[in-house]
């Protein structure tokens, strides 16, 4: 099993490969500009030698996971229409600056609109939801809920309170995150790109169902892949909530559910030519990047095996879902334990996701953090707990047998590497914090961060 992980901004972006180069799987994009600068040159090169990626798995449409997904789409775009002018004999017509990506056999994303699949409020069975089922309406209602997200947003950061200019940012995010995911569903269509969404899944949403035993592991190349999260339970109350928000809004979305039925009428045609052109424009028309910032929704975990290894992908995932799912496909010991051989940490690191009870249950020979000091992630006091779990005889050590191991942190960017003032103060008191620790491990410890423009480095585990 062979892990790249790349620099992508505040986000995540890991490139996962089987045995023998089988089972490539793209995990989350990272933001756009990190995705098209170390990312996309990486998949050039396998476009080069024309070998696919079996899966691009979202796990959620946070803008720092999506944002670099949806720039691979884009790509994908410009160059169908470079290649349809070229063989309507435009010869001149100009290659896109970016490289060519690879193809794309299945993406597995939780669309945002089976958080409104009925905008009445009524709250319809997650089993029967298609994937391919939310309408151009439901896309028009969720961008006029993104508006009047933004306006209370913007309130209340001119409270000049902490707590509620916090709370502003995260409300923020949703509303700017929500066209993205419309747009990444549209690219994705049989209309456009054509790439099977969700297909292991019967077109339907991605999640646990207790109600049934648990499924035999998912089979890309060498690779078996078993949903751990999220649960029914968690998506029902996504829904609800966006649909209290189409209660209180019906009248205001006429107008944008007309301009949505003429969209829809002009997406209709059969004029290959027109078609791009108007993919083109609507990548222009949605595409705007300066007030995007992440929501958490339908957020998809997996635990993934090759062989006798083990790696855990928690996206923005809270430390009791974690457990919770890993108990129901039975993969803790008798104790409640559990050691991977690699842990994507959650949420960046952030402390919000987790707790003594998941580092003391969940240990792992490799720790991946992406995180580039925006937000103050990867959290200080996160880096603290899970070393102490390791190192220190706390009340919450690690208690899995292997957890005496030496083990590794890997982190996707630096002091070097990040930008803004904040960022990279934040990040050197990252790396002082691990310098330290290193020193008090007895060599048990070590690390390593991506420095400066260096997009990538790669963990093997053989």
């Amino acid at each position: 099993m062979k892990i790249t992980i790349f620099q992508s901004g505040k986000g995540d972006c890991l490139l996962l490969c089987g045995k023998g180069e089988k089972g490539r799987i793209l995990v989350d994009g990272g933001m756009a500009n990190a995705y098209s600068k170390f990312v996309a040159p990486h998949l050039g090169e396998l476009a080069e030698k024309k070998l696919p990626l079996d899966l691009v798995y979202l796990s959620h449409i946070d803008e720092d996971h999506i944002a670099g997904v949806l720039q691979l789409m884009h790509d994908h775009v410009d160059w169908r229409v470079h290649d349809f002018q070229l063989q309507q004999g435009n010869h001149d017509h100009p290659a896109p600056e970016s490289p060519r990506p690879p193809k794309i056999k299945e993406i597995w994303h939780n669309s945002f609109h089976e958080m409104l699949e009925d905008n009445q409020g009524k709250i319809i069975d997650l089993t029967a939801a298609s994937s391919s089922g939310g309408t151009l309406d439901q896309a028009a209602a969720a961008a006029q809920i993104s508006g009047l997200l933004a306006a209370s947003a913007n309130t209340l950061f001119g409270t000049g309170i902490a707590a509620l200019q916090e709370a502003a940012a995260e409300q923020l995010g949703i509303a700017s995150s929500i066209p993205q995911a419309i747009q990444l569903s549209r690219r994705v269509s049989a209309e456009q790109l054509d790439i099977p969404l969700n297909k292991r899944f019967g077109k339907k949403l991605a999640f646990v169902r207790e109600d049934v035993p648990p499924p035999k592991p998912i089979k890309i190349g060498p690779l078996r892949i078993s949903v751990i999260g999220p649960f029914a339970k968690d998506l029902e109350v996504l829904r609800k909530d966006w649909n209290k928000w189409l209660d209180k809004n019906n009248e205001k979305l006429a107008r944008i559910k007309e301009q949505a039925r003429r969209d829809a009428e002009r997406l209709g045609t059969s004029d290959i030519r027109k078609l791009l052109e108007l993919q083109i424009a609507e990548a222009k028309r949605l595409g705007n990047r300066s007030e995007v910032t992440p929501p958490n929704l339908a957020s998809l975990m997996l635990f993934v095996e090759e062989g006798m290894r083990t790696l855990l992908l928690t996206g923005d995932g809270h430390s009791e879902d974690i457990v919770k799912g890993l108990a129901f496909h039975k993969k803790l010991d008798s104790a409640g334990r559990l050691h991977v051989d690699v842990l994507k940490v959650q949420h960046h690191g952030s402390e919000h996701n987790i707790e003594k009870d998941f580092v003391q249950r969940v240990s792992a020979d490799h720790y991946i953090f992406c995180g580039n000091g925006e937000n103050e992630n990867p959290d200080l006091k996160v880096l603290d707990l899970i070393l102490d779990s390791r190192l220190n005889a706390v009340d919450f050590a690690a208690t899995h047998p292997k957890a005496q191991q030496p083990f590794k942190f890997w982190l996707n960017s630096s002091e070097s590497a990040t930008t803004t003032p904040a960022a990279k103060a934040h990040m050197r008191q990252v790396q002082e914090l691990l310098a330290a620790r290193k020193q008090q491990s007895a060599g048990r410890l070590t690390d390593e961060f991506l420095e400066g423009q260096t997009p990538s480095f790669e963990l093997s585990i053989d």
